[in-house]
């Protein structure tokens, strides 16, 4: 805010006597003395009413016309200066909303390029073991059909095994007489049969051997294919792991940039409305000194009539001035903060879709969890399970085919309290928008800054937050705790969350921890306060 210049202040010393237009105003060695401004305007103002009342000296009435001057000209356009200044910075400060959410819907976008390639690992996954089980089917159609050649081979193997033993039997016999008829007529009935079978096990060796080259190949198109689905599954869940951590970063940067826009929003415009608030007083007390000084110049130093109401229908008329004078053009203009942008719509998303756009993007089913197995596996066929060789032959039992694969968890960490914070509203809800009729706010980054908010007494000894009930100062919230666990009451719903009190060591302070914020315990004369860093006020019942 603009400070009078010290040429000013001493040409007044200079010229003037002690009933001099700045009587009150001369430098001292207080430096805050020096710079308090209100003082100064408010001096200025009863000293321009005694020089109306008393009269003042041709010098004075110059003076006066100076001074007039300079108000109009350099205090006057510097209100006006300062109050564009913060005009600017609050319109800056309150672009960060905007920059946020343009950063939100750049997120979604790549959220959505990463949903689109987790897509179609999913469809070509899908698909190979679709094909898998086909591979697998007929495998195991070949599985089946060797396997009945094996067990014929053994059953006429077996029969041949059994005529050639009788034909040894008959012809090794102890003391047999081969001379004999009826040794001769037992052979001629042997060989006949075992001839016969013998060209049988042949035919069913070489089908089996026809056979296996057949099934082995179809065995390793299995291995491959299952090998082949494989890949495509790790590359699914690799995918869907990449998607989730994007989701999760998208949501983490997303609160933190609003928390911060909430709490940079808030600290400027509490501030600015304290600047707004002197700017609008000087400006309509300048304006009564400046009704005062014109009437001084006027009467050309001529003092007001003691004998009649005249120097108070004069100072009645300067200050009614200030009530009448517009300061419009010194109106902050101070915008509602953005609503959160919904939650985007649930995943998987269609690859079809357009780019969801500004919306908060919703964690998807992280891989190896139950609705991940839900969404990705539970359609798809589920290979032969063990036993493979189970009952009393092949038909009662179970073709090997390849098991899946197990699933890879994708490690994750818990998302930090800010995000439930901000996207329960908490944040939009603290925030307080400066009315016309709202007082200045009890304390500015200026003020901790100079000290003034440093008289805290904390509870050393326990080195707890004393537990109860603490009131937010525009009582619209209430802070409930019990020394371990903290829950906060509306008017309109209740929301818990957990507490937890620590001690700063380099600061000798106690700080209340809860949802990613942190507020300073103080207690001065006997007023015990939890303190936002953006000033809001918690104060014990």
């Amino acid at each position: 805010m603009y400070r009078f210049s010290a040429a000013l202040v001493g040409s007044v010393y200079a010229t003037l006597d002690e009933t001099s237009l700045m009587q009150g105003l001369k430098p001292v060695q207080d430096v805050s003395q020096r710079n308090d401004k209100s003082k100064s305007i408010a001096s200025l103002m009863s000293t321009a009413t005694s020089m109306l009342k008393n009269g003042a000296t041709p010098d004075v009435v110059e003076f006066a016309q100076a001074t007039l001057t300079e108000i109009t000209s350099v205090v006057l356009p510097a209100i006006t200066d300062a109050h564009s200044v913060d005009q600017t910075l609050v319109d800056h400060t309150f672009a960060m909303f905007e920059a946020a959410l343009v950063a939100l819907e750049q997120g979604t976008q790549v959220v959505k390029t990463l949903s689109d390639e987790e897509r179609r690992h999913s469809q070509l996954h899908k698909t190979c073991r679709a094909e898998e089980e086909t591979v697998c089917y007929t495998k195991r159609e070949c599985d089946y059909d060797i396997y009945a050649i094996w067990r014929r081979f053994i059953e006429e193997e077996t029969l041949l095994r059994e005529l050639s033993g009788h034909v040894e039997t008959h012809f090794c016999a102890p003391d047999v007489n081969g001379t004999l008829q009826i040794f001769r007529d037992g052979a001629v009935v042997l060989f006949p049969p075992w001839l016969e079978q013998k060209p049988v096990v042949e035919t069913v060796e070489v089908e089996y051997g026809v056979k296996h080259p057949e099934c082995e190949t179809k065995f390793i198109t299995l291995d491959e294919k299952t090998a082949t689905c494989d890949a495509h599954q790790t590359n699914l869940e690799n995918a869907a792991c990449t998607h989730t951590h994007m989701v999760n970063q998208i949501r983490e940067e997303f609160s933190i940039a609003w928390d911060l826009a909430i709490s940079t929003y808030q600290h400027v415009v509490d501030e600015v409305h304290c600047l707004e608030l002197d700017r609008w007083k000087e400006w309509r007390t300048l304006s009564t000194v400046q009704c005062l000084l014109d009437r001084t110049t006027e009467r050309n130093g001529r003092p007001c009539d003691e004998t009649t109401d005249e120097v108070v229908e004069e100072v009645t008329h300067c200050e009614q001035v200030q009530y009448d004078t517009s300061i419009d053009h010194l109106r902050i203009t101070y915008y509602v903060i953005p609503v959160i942008p919904p939650f985007c719509v649930v995943t998987p998303w269609d690859i079809s879709m357009s780019n969801p756009g500004r919306c908060v993007p919703q964690v998807p089913e992280s891989p190896c969890s139950p609705e991940y197995f839900a969404q990705e596996y539970a359609e798809l066929w589920i290979p032969p399970q063990p036993e493979f060789w189970g009952g009393v032959n092949f038909e009662e039992g179970n073709s090997h085919c390849n098991q899946r694969q197990d699933c890879v968890v994708c490690a994750l960490q818990p998302e930090i309290e800010t995000c439930t914070y901000v996207f329960d509203g908490f944040g939009n809800e603290d925030f307080i928008l400066p009315e016309p009729e709202h007082e200045c706010h009890s304390a500015t980054r200026v003020q901790i800054s100079h000290g003034i908010w440093t008289d805290v007494a904390p509870d050393a000894a326990t080195c707890q937050i004393p537990v109860g009930v603490w009131h937010r100062s525009d009582g619209v919230l209430s802070l409930h705790y019990d020394g371990e666990n903290a829950f906060a009451t509306k008017s309109t719903s209740a929301q818990i969350w957990s507490g937890s009190a620590y001690c700063d060591d380099e600061s000798d302070e106690i700080v209340f921890t809860f949802r990613g914020h942190a507020l300073t315990y103080a207690m001065s004369n006997n007023r015990r306060t939890l303190t936002y860093s953006s000033g809001w006020e918690y104060v014990m019942a």
